[in-house]
């Protein structure tokens, strides 16, 4: 996702019960309806509701300015509902470059805010400034809770809050991974734990051929995992949710690239697990504007409390229509498509719900 050095593209354990509870639920994901537009339609509640999937982008150094060491890619996508946010220049001890301007667009735009940094083994410097004394376990943990430490600070100076940061795993040309697997494996547990003795959750980012060639493909089941999948689709990205990560355990969120956006969708389970059956489904293609008429209207005048119902998109309608829109952080415009009918339910009816808090784990609300 992030460095652009592995076949996906690119890029525990303070949620042990969560995990273990998430683990059990997460089993199917439907899709949006195959007639949606390629950008993909997304709920943009403060609180995702039940049965929808939730999409987002991954943004970091790449988007920055040709001028500060990007690529200037763009940023989350008009349709996006959160945004992680990469807090190194693709190394550890290296800030984003332009983290801060990222940070305040994410929050003009009032999206949910994630972290993830990538982790590196330590060059000899490193090793001997944040190191210390005893075994070269004990130096190798330090020097990872000192790549929390570093990421903590940068996020502290631009004003990003997360309650979890993602731990990057993945091969690294300017500092190569040791090739013994105990050694990077004390790294990745030393910045686990500086993160946990922030209070701060983590999880892991990486693919199966990069988390077995660093770790020795180690178990962490009970580790929240973030699987990417390369240069896929949505649907690619949403049938990983099912199956077991590099890590052992089920994902929480999945990643697919087109070379220009890393798109993130959460997985059944965060959010909850999406099935057909709402009454409102066979209008999610249905747009509805000042001066419609009809069932639809009708349906949307019920499902927002109108006194009445009488299938005219009035004044009145368009007004609730817009409160509604902001309660959901969605552009207030006063007309109803695919995300509002969504945000009201459509493309849902029974549903596994998600495990109550986990959506506010992994994402601060700005």
């Amino acid at each position: 996702m992030h460095l652009a050095t592995s076949p996906p593209r690119r890029r525990p354990n303070g949620l042990t019960t969560i995990a273990a509870t998430l683990g059990l639920i997460l089993c199917a994901v439907v899709s949006p309806s195959s007639s949606a537009p390629v950008a993909p339609p997304v709920h943009l509640s403060p609180v995702p509701a039940p049965g929808s999937t939730v999409y987002g982008n991954d943004i970091s150094w790449p988007q920055c300015a040709t001028s500060e060491g990007g690529y200037g890619l763009p940023g989350p996508q008009d349709s996006a509902s959160f945004a992680v946010l990469g807090l190194t220049d693709g190394g550890s001890f290296r800030a984003n470059p332009c983290l801060a301007s990222q940070v305040a667009s994410v929050r003009s735009r009032h999206l949910w805010a994630g972290a993830y940094a990538i982790s590196t083994y330590p060059t000899d410097a490193e090793l001997v400034r944040y190191g210390g004394t005893g075994t070269l376990t004990q130096q190798l943990r330090r020097v990872g809770a000192a790549q929390a430490a570093f990421n903590l600070a940068t996020m502290a100076r631009v004003g990003l809050q997360s309650p979890t940061v993602w731990v990057d795993v993945e091969p690294s040309k300017r500092t190569p991974w040791s090739a013994v697997a105990d050694q990077n494996n004390a790294v990745i547990d030393g910045v686990i734990a500086g993160y946990q003795e922030a209070g701060i959750h983590a999880g892991i980012y990486s693919y199966d051929n990069a988390w077995k060639a660093i770790t020795g493909a180690r178990s962490m089941p009970d580790v929240p995992t973030w699987v990417p999948v390369g240069k896929a689709s949505k649907s690619d990205a949403a049938a990983r949710c099912v199956t077991a990560s590099y890590a052992g355990g089920t994902p929480w969120l999945t990643q697919w690239t087109d070379d220009v956006y890393d798109f993130d969708l959460t997985c059944p389970g965060v959010t909850g697990q999406a099935a057909r059956g709402n009454l409102l489904t066979p209008y999610l293609d249905v747009r509805l504007a000042s001066g419609s008429r009809g069932s639809a209207v009708v349906m949307l005048q019920q499902r927002l409390g109108a006194p009445a119902a009488d299938g005219v998109f009035s004044p009145a309608t368009r007004a609730s229509v817009i409160a509604f829109q902001r309660l959901h952080h969605l552009p207030a415009t006063g007309v109803v498509g695919n995300a509002e009918w969504r945000a009201l339910g459509a493309g849902t009816g029974t549903y596994t719900p998600p495990v109550p808090g986990v959506m506010s784990i992994l994402f601060a609300s700005t």
